[in-house]
């Protein structure tokens, strides 16, 4: 079962999360010929520090009323 970890600041919306989760899915499926069905995905978010991108700082996590 191929298995993919990404850690990564947290703020991205769910729309970015599941356009990772469909080319990453469809690209290892191809690249080494095994069925979508068999790959997962895992996020790991890792909270905003001094070192997230500037538009990550700027927003902080969707939801928090930070936004715009």
């Amino acid at each position: 079962m191929p298995h993919i970890e990404i850690r990564m600041y947290e703020g991205r919306t769910s729309e970015q999360k599941e356009e990772i989760v469909t080319v990453f899915t469809r690209e290892l499926s191809r690249i080494i010929e095994r069925e979508e069905r068999f790959i997962t995905i895992e996020f790991q978010e890792i909270p905003l520090d001094e070192n997230a991108p500037a538009n990550l700082l700027k927003t902080g996590p969707v939801g928090n009323g930070n936004e715009g």
